[in-house]
């Protein structure tokens, strides 16, 4: 059926308004997207201008999984649970967490490029083509890993600490 309202939305040319909640859905189908809460107009764009820059952590948390790691500090001072980090531009102090996508995160080895923090495997859920890794930062926050089963270390168990990282690039202020 989406391939179908692709197909119809190209040969005639008009607008179509399409409303959902299926998330896929709206990324698979859409020139631009609306994304409302309580009625108001948190942002629209492009499916990936919302989906890869969100204005904010209701857009973020709302269009797919999301990491939010909590920031103290700002510029070349800004640290996650005590580890140095570089954030993305444009840099500000009223912005307080940085936002990273699961897909953007990988397994990292010490003194690799990057940001990296330590965190603990709390669960890991073969997906067939990838696994989701359910990770702990030693301070407790909640993160998710998407990582391809041809990049998963066989050894790696469940309670184990990994060293996960993400360039400044690939993440968003929030």
């Amino acid at each position: 059926m989406q391939d179908e309202l692709r197909r119809l939305h190209r040969e005639l040319g008009t607008t179509f308004v399409f409303v959902t909640h299926d998330q896929e859905e709206a990324l698979a189908l859409s020139s631009n997207i609306a994304i409302f809460n309580q009625g108001r107009l948190q942002q629209l764009g492009s499916p990936s201008e919302v989906y890869e820059r969100p204005s904010n952590r209701f857009v973020a948390e709302f269009l797919g999984d999301i990491n939010i790691l909590p920031v103290e500090g700002v510029g070349r001072d800004a640290k996650v649970e005590g580890q140095a980090i570089a954030l993305p531009a444009p840099q500000g102090s009223a912005r307080s967490h940085v936002a990273i996508r699961p897909e953007h995160m990988r397994l990292a080895r010490p003194g690799e490029a990057g940001n990296a923090l330590p965190m603990r495997l709390v669960d890991q859920i073969y997906l067939g083509a990838e696994s989701r890794l359910q990770l702990q930062t030693r301070g407790g926050v909640p993160i998710v890993l998407n990582i391809p089963n041809s990049a998963t270390p066989n050894a790696i168990e469940v309670g184990s600490e990994v060293l996960v990282g993400w360039d400044a690039q690939n993440s968003f202020l929030i």
